[in-house]
């Protein structure tokens, strides 16, 4: 129920910003992407992991204290770690289910907070604040002693495959990528997810281009996307993204899903499985 509230309350907010700004009311589609919810401690609801394999850390980016949660492997496969960045307004503690699942991939595991999100200082605005972010938890992650340079893969869902796919595209190459309901751009989110022939400088001052960026990856990647998303809708973003990527690549279209409910309309075991085979094809490569 969480989940269809927080998906419904996004659309809806989506579609009520975009109505403002036909009318010049000034708000930006940037409003929505980076509001963020702030928090005084982490509560990580409905935890079922270990509190000996959990450490909260804090990591500098741009003269801002961010915070991340650095989870160690359950022992099946310590020698990899997954890099979470997760989608818009939301901290830590709403993307909490999907890191309890996701460790149980046997993978040590590490998701952050951007400035201004749960935790961390700063105010988020931009997206050059939002990569600068990223490239700093990846820099923080690369500095721990137990992480393998050459065996750290990044996960990007939503907003967050803005920051995944940057990472791959520009920074370091990953053992592999995952990009879940990633829009294509900022224009494509504001012209084709909520049907308004605008031009995207008029609603945010990044490009988030991510078909442009996905280009340039040069690493294994699994995009996965909901066939019912109508706040990035397939056709023009996901699909997009997909074909501008470079092999080798695999696309999941969920029949059924919407933006936030792919692993769960999949079920979470099958789901787990698609990613654990995933990851075993890129170590095996």
């Amino acid at each position: 129920m969480r989940r269809a509230t927080r998906a419904a309350g996004m659309r809806g907010g989506l579609a009520a910003l975009a109505g403002m700004a036909i009318f010049g009311s000034g708000c930006t589609l940037d409003a929505f992407l980076f509001n963020p919810e702030r928090l005084d401690s982490y509560r990580l609801p409905g935890n079922t992991i270990p509190d000996s394999l959990i450490e909260e850390v804090t990591f500098q980016s741009g003269g801002f204290t961010l915070h991340g949660i650095w989870v160690r492997s359950n022992g099946a496969r310590p020698g990899i770690t997954l890099l979470y960045c997760h989608g818009n307004k939301h901290n830590i503690d709403q993307y909490w289910d999907r890191v309890m699942w996701l460790h149980e991939l046997g993978v040590n595991l590490f998701i952050f907070d951007y400035r201004g999100f749960g935790r961390s200082e700063g105010k988020s605005a931009s997206e050059t604040g939002l990569l600068a972010d990223g490239e700093a938890a990846l820099n923080y992650l690369l500095s721990r002693p137990e992480v393998i340079p050459d065996s750290v893969g990044y996960y990007g869902y939503s907003l967050g495959a803005v920051v995944a796919i940057y990472l791959a595209a520009d920074r370091r190459d990953p053992l592999f990528l995952v990009a879940e309901s990633p829009f294509a751009s900022a224009a494509s989110l504001a012209q084709g997810s909520v049907n308004l022939l605008l031009p995207a400088g008029w609603l945010t001052q990044g490009r988030f281009d991510n078909a442009e960026r996905v280009k340039r990856i040069r690493t294994p990647l699994l995009l996965l996307h909901g066939s019912e998303d109508d706040l990035v809708r397939f056709r023009d973003n996901g699909r997009v993204v997909w074909e501008n990527a470079p092999q080798p690549k695999r696309l999941i279209l969920v029949k059924g899903a919407r933006h936030d409910d792919v692993p769960q309309t999949l079920g979470i075991e099958y789901y787990r499985g698609i990613l654990e085979d995933w990851i075993g094809e890129a170590a095996s490569r």
